[in-house]
């Protein structure tokens, strides 16, 4: 069975028509079920008629009597997946970019997915396939929630029955930004990922090149085990590590440029749409401020939220007292490796030095520069904490 998220990938490319998976409440699932029913579409409403309304409704009897469309009547297509007639899951697709012969063409080719499916079907494959549509499920139900904004909404019962789940689990969130990335299946996803935790893992697919991942705890507890000098280490150095192996495997398998983001274990029946929330702004605010990073954890990114949540004309007003006479400073790769280097390492002048591979006096002499150009010292407290924040919304404003 291919998978919904393929599906809905190979007809955007192939039509060029923007289309989206959408999972339907109660109240439009009994409507959509009451009028594949009927031979033909209910009327439309008289302010909703339109020429390409018009030829829809024309020839959505056939389409409905084979199971293959439904027409909204709010400018949207339905289209049916027959596979997953079970799950209140459709494609939609606005009604006014769609020809009459596209509809009949994604009709058909829906229904051909189902029946080669179904000839194919055995004990284990029939297991598998419905493993991986209460994952697609789950991922259509996490988005819907996530885009109207409602986070705090608990998980339904479907999933808490047949998605093998703990209480707490640690959400990780996979995303390919790679232009043409490998067409990953889910099975095969899956079976990485399971060879690499060392058990049972939750795989959700969300958009086009996105997954999450949830893993129980007891992960890390297993990680501190096997590493001796691990235990000064705190959460997130524990997460770092897990995060740096999982990208090395990852990347073995998907070519070109991928992000992973991590988030401490979330109360699953309870938090999880808050928790993608959570994944994809540490994301979003990761690729800002770490542009050479690909790997992103919530908790070592307090400032940068901050700072991300400050609206635009504030963050200017800033920069501009602070940094408009000394944008060369900020401009200049040395310094910044340098600064960044320095409040990497807490700045320590020693360490700083040895991990630039510099002599100790050739990293005063460049502090000193800095001080001299800009009236800030970054030995300082006061002063290294305006340069910080001056370095951060300086990414900002030179991503825009």
């Amino acid at each position: 069975m291919a998978e919904m998220e393929q599906i809905l990938l190979n007809l955007k490319n192939a039509l060029g028509i923007p289309m989206a998976l959408k999972l339907l409440d109660e109240k439009e699932t009994r409507m959509m079920m009451e009028s594949l029913k009927q031979s033909s579409l209910q009327e439309q409403a008289s302010d909703r008629k339109s020429h390409s309304v018009s030829r829809m409704k024309n020839r959505n009897k056939e389409l409905i009597d084979a199971g293959a469309v439904y027409y909204t009547g709010q400018g949207e297509v339905w289209f049916t997946i027959p596979a997953h007639n079970e799950l209140p899951v459709v494609i939609t697709a606005p009604a006014a970019m769609v020809t009459e012969s596209e509809v009949k063409l994604i009709g058909l080719l829906l229904s051909s997915i189902a029946d080669s499916a179904s000839s194919v079907k055995g004990p284990r494959n029939d297991v598998k396939a419905e493993e991986e549509r209460n994952a697609q499920l789950m991922g259509v139900w996490l988005n819907t929630r996530v885009d109207a904004g409602e986070y705090q909404v608990g998980l339904p019962e479907e999933f808490s029955e047949k998605v093998a789940m703990s209480e707490e689990m640690i959400p990780f969130l996979l995303a390919n930004e790679s232009e043409h990335p490998a067409n990953t299946t889910f099975k095969s996803l899956q079976r990485l990922l399971r060879s690499y935790f060392g058990g049972e893992i939750v795989l959700v697919p969300l958009k086009e090149k996105e997954w999450l991942v949830l893993a129980d705890p007891q992960l890390l507890d297993g990680l501190t085990d096997e590493k001796d000098d691990a235990t000064g280490e705190g959460d997130q150095d524990l997460l770092s590590l897990f995060c740096m192996g999982l990208y090395e495997l990852v990347s073995n398998e998907w070519v070109g440029d991928f992000h992973i983001a991590a988030i401490p274990a979330v109360k699953v029946q309870q938090d999880l749409p808050d928790g993608l929330r959570q994944l994809r702004e540490t994301m979003i605010i990761g690729r800002t401020f770490q542009v050479k990073e690909h790997i992103h954890l919530s908790t070592g990114l307090h400032l940068e939220r901050l700072l991300f949540s400050i609206p635009e004309p504030q963050r200017s007003r800033f920069l501009e007292e602070y940094a408009s006479h000394h944008t060369d400073v900020f401009e200049d790769t040395e310094t910044l490796s340098t600064l960044e280097s320095f409040f990497d390492l807490d700045c320590n002048v020693s360490e700083t030095a040895k991990r630039l591979y510099i002599h100790r006096n050739t990293l005063l002499y460049r502090l000193d520069k800095i001080k001299q150009e800009t009236g800030l010292d970054v030995r300082s407290f006061g002063d290294a904490v305006l340069v910080k924040i001056t370095l951060l919304l300086y990414k900002v404003t030179k991503r825009k």
